[in-house]
């Protein structure tokens, strides 16, 4: 690389690292001195701490490493230096002074950065006491300061809820939004890793009612299922136990993607993960096949993201509205008699 290309690279490098520090500090806002301190994972991670420790290798990497030591004491590094000595911070030690500290020890690592070519070599004695280019060493102070804000972003949003670089609020559309996609994940997690019905369990396949049948829901019913939904998002979206979920997309999917989705579920009906039924016409299905069936709407069995062991949701088509309470209260009638579950959560029904 020539002197040119390297003293551009370095260049942009700095200000990445710059805005990586101006990040840092505003995880602190508007939290009392308890919250800045306490530990909020099994090895002690805690805001301030991660402040001191980000403080020690800006004025570290940047100071006797290059031959410009920095001016205040700092730990040295020896066969008594301990990394998580600098992870919290003792009561005689102040917010202000430990803030004070790093915006110092920043400004000390940017005159160094100015001072010495991107082809300065330093010796940092941790890394084997080997030489190593002011490029190599700020690429990896750049490394250390995004991944302790991965740290601190966690630790913030675990503390209040606020995430983001300004660390600002959530809406209460945002708020909605991050619930529905807590649920969402959360769901997925418990079917991926947990036994939703005993071992040996035979699932139910049928349920038969004066008004509607159901059958395991696969791709062979794709086109019904697909027409009898996208003409009714907005009657299902308004359906409790949809309004905060992330289905039916308010813009429809194709067929494709339908298909996608009912090979999913009947995979997950197989492997005992979860239960899902189309809800036909009484009497058309065994006379016109699926393909054409008159799908009248859908029934979910997964398992639960809180205290009852299994959701059930449910939905009709628009034109037959008239079907969504019996259609409930048949399915839990029949979770009572043949189902494992005692603990469901209908929504509200």
């Amino acid at each position: 690389m020539s002197d040119d290309a390297l003293q551009a690279a370095t260049s942009h490098l700095h200000q990445s690292l710059r805005w990586a520090r101006a990040e840092v500090l505003p995880k602190l806002d508007g939290l009392d001195e308890y919250d800045v301190r306490r530990p909020m994972t099994p090895t002690g991670l805690n805001l301030l701490g991660l402040v001191k420790h980000l403080t020690f290798y800006e004025a570290s990497y940047f100071g006797f490493v290059f031959g410009r030591p920095y001016p205040e004491p700092i730990p040295e590094v020896n066969e008594n230096f301990h990394n998580a000595d600098l992870m919290w911070v003792p009561v005689h030690e102040t917010r202000e002074q430990v803030i004070d500290a790093y915006r110092r020890a920043c400004r000390h690592a940017d005159d160094t950065i100015e001072a010495v070519s991107g082809s300065a070599v330093g010796r940092i004695p941790w890394w084997g006491d080997r030489d190593v280019p002011l490029f190599n060493v700020m690429t990896h102070m750049l490394g250390e300061t995004r991944q302790h804000l991965g740290h601190m972003d966690l630790i913030r949003e675990l503390l209040d809820g606020r995430t983001g670089k300004d660390v600002v609020p959530l809406t209460p559309e945002e708020e909605t939004d991050f619930a529905r996609r807590w649920r969402r994940t959360e769901r997925a997690a418990r079917v991926a890793g947990h036994r939703f019905v005993p071992e040996g369990f035979v699932a139910p396949r049928s349920l038969a009612h004066d008004a509607f049948r159901l059958e395991p829901l696969g791709p062979a019913y794709n086109s019904a299922d697909h027409a009898a939904w996208m003409s009714s998002i907005e009657h299902i979206r308004a359906t409790p136990g949809f309004p905060d979920g992330d289905w039916p997309p308010a813009t429809g999917m194709s067929l494709e993607e339908n298909a996608a989705d009912l090979t999913r579920h009947a995979h997950d009906f197989e492997t005992g993960r979860g239960f899902t039924f189309t809800v036909l016409h009484p009497d058309l299905g065994d006379v016109i096949g699926p393909a054409s069936a008159d799908v009248i709407g859908c029934v979910y069995l997964y398992p639960a993201v809180d205290a009852h062991d299994v959701e059930v949701q449910s939905w009709v088509r628009a034109d037959r509205a008239h079907l969504d309470t019996p259609l409930a209260d048949a399915v839990a009638a029949w979770i009572e008699t043949d189902w494992p579950w005692h603990n469901p959560d209908r929504f509200g029904r």
